[in-house]
């Protein structure tokens, strides 16, 4: 009889013990429901330090500490206790799944895509979590730039699950990243559907879709977009970024300029992106030939972001539109500073510089500018075209300058940049090249852009010897916005500098 009662006696203090145990997950559990993570922290370790020698039980608490810990962004205590779970109980499945979890938010991608890999095996047949994994093993491998691993996986994930919203959504993403933009499109467009009920990501997805429709150069539809997505989403900078973007594409420079100012409100604690809005300001604004506003735009990024040699160097170009050669010399001599690794770059400044002191009649700094730009990188037309410029009208060294010419003619595929178009008509192709100027006036949809072709087209004339010709065309341009300026210092205008129609036109004060 005595064997019985400690028997029973046993039992009671088994279920005594065991209950509590229970008692220790269940209080976690709703401090965890009720958003109370250290709360369910401090409960599920009660259960650790009680359970011991009960792995499978283990197993489960510091898998449910470690979700906690993911929600509190403590990914390192997370991975710990999920490796513990994992060596107390090997089978458990949740725990790969979660430490999946942490390894991706810890940058661990390949280790997150190890994990969701293990848990796949605990979950054949379960369709609907198979998919999840799939689609967060996609995620990774797009983390890690394996953009066509990524897009298998997320079909995959949809093949199992064709709800699965999320999935169409990340392989949307990877498609983007992938330069697939129109499958990107129709990925968004699907997702939209499955998140109808969220205003916040809808906008989102809009916003996507429309940064893949400006990628295709579709730029009213990926307007549209931006608009749709501003309208339910009014506060997102970044929609207003990429749609002044889109605007600026789009030779809507005014109202990329409006968006870039709305922007810049969201971004009032990060100076490179301030800086970065500003500038954009600045090219926009140039492309309206509103030179002092572009100004002043500019020294405001330099304000916000003064170590950014880009700046300098738009800085640089605004003062050459302008006529202001000295002016730009220096600032481009500053960009120079920031771009001493960068050879292309450097040689674009060099290039850039020549061009001022071909202005300022500095013929052998020239040639010099030149020589150091080509040095640097031999396939940029430019430096060639000025270089040959000096040779021909200068030093009047006609072969050298040939030379030049042809070497700009070979090297500019696009066979439309002004470079190349003057070279054609320095080497005796005056027909072509005229060709070409009224070809780029009836490609170019925006007024603001035609009158540069305009003020070319008069560059040309007056090098013929057409002086009614030019004066028409220089007028259009001037009259347009074109720099005064920068046409005074122009020697293509020297043929019709004492013609009443240029001076007339240089003396009105109505002009720029």
């Amino acid at each position: 009889m005595k064997r019985l009662l400690s028997a029973l006696l046993l039992f009671a203090l088994s279920n005594t013990f065991a209950q509590t145990k229970t008692d220790y997950q269940k209080n976690g559990d709703s401090l965890y429901k009720n958003k109370d993570y250290n709360g369910a922290i401090d409960a599920y370790t009660k259960g650790i330090g009680a359970n011991q020698k009960n792995k499978v039980i283990l197993a489960i608490l510091y898998d449910k500490r470690a979700q906690a810990e993911i929600e509190l962004e403590q990914y390192q205590k997370a991975i710990d206790d999920e490796t513990a779970a994992i060596s107390a109980n090997p089978n458990n499945k949740d725990a790969y799944w979660n430490r999946g979890i942490a390894y991706g938010n810890s940058k661990a991608y390949q280790l997150a895509i190890n994990d969701y890999t293990k848990a796949m095996v605990f979950y054949k047949g379960d369709n609907e979590n198979l998919s999840t994994l799939y689609d967060n093993r996609g995620i990774n491998e797009r983390r890690l730039k394996q953009y066509q691993k990524a897009i298998d996986d997320h079909t995959q994930a949809i093949t199992l699950n064709s709800k699965n919203g999320d999935a169409y959504w990340h392989r949307g993403i990877a498609y983007n990243n992938n330069h697939q933009y129109q499958q990107a499109i129709d990925d968004y467009t699907t997702a939209m559907f499955y998140n109808q009920e969220d205003v916040e990501d809808l906008a989102t997805l809009y916003k996507n879709r429309a940064v893949n429709k400006q990628l295709l150069k579709q730029y009213k539809e990926a307007i549209n977009d931006f608009n749709t997505a501003l309208q339910l989403n009014p506060k997102n900078g970044d929609v207003y970024w990429d749609r002044g973007l889109t605007y600026q594409y789009n030779s809507d420079y005014q109202l990329a300029i409006n968006d870039f100012n709305s922007a810049i409100s969201y971004y009032q604690d990060d100076k490179n992106s301030k800086a970065t809005l500003y500038n954009n300001m600045a090219v926009n604004a140039m492309a309206l030939h509103q030179a002092q506003k572009a100004l002043d735009y500019v020294s405001k990024a330099v304000e916000e972001n003064p170590q950014n040699g880009y700046f300098y160097w738009i800085l640089g170009s605004i003062y050459s539109q302008m006529g202001e050669c000295k002016k730009a010399i220096e600032e481009l001599t500053k960009a120079m500073g920031f771009y001493k690794d960068n050879k292309r770059i450097l040689a674009s400044l060099h290039s850039e510089s020549a061009t001022n002191l071909y202005i300022l009649n500095q013929n052998q700094q020239v040639i010099d500018e030149c020589n150091t730009a080509i040095a640097l990188y031999p396939n940029n037309a430019n430096p060639y075209f000025t270089r040959g410029k000096v040779y021909l009208k200068r030093i009047v060294d006609k072969e050298k300058a040939m030379q030049d010419f042809n070497k700009v003619i070979a090297l500019d595929t696009t066979k439309a940049t002004v470079s190349y178009i003057f070279s054609q008509f320095y080497i005796g192709n005056t027909d072509l090249a005229m060709q070409k100027l009224q070809e780029q006036v009836l490609k170019t949809v925006s007024a603001d852009d035609v009158l540069n072709h305009y003020y070319n087209i008069a560059c040309m004339f007056s090098i013929m010897n057409k002086p009614d010709e030019a004066n028409i065309y220089l007028k259009k341009a001037v009259e347009s916005g074109y720099f005064k300026q920068f046409a005074a210092n122009d020697e293509d205008f020297d043929n019709i500098r004492k013609t009443p129609d240029y001076i007339a036109l240089m003396a009105d004060g109505n002009s720029k």
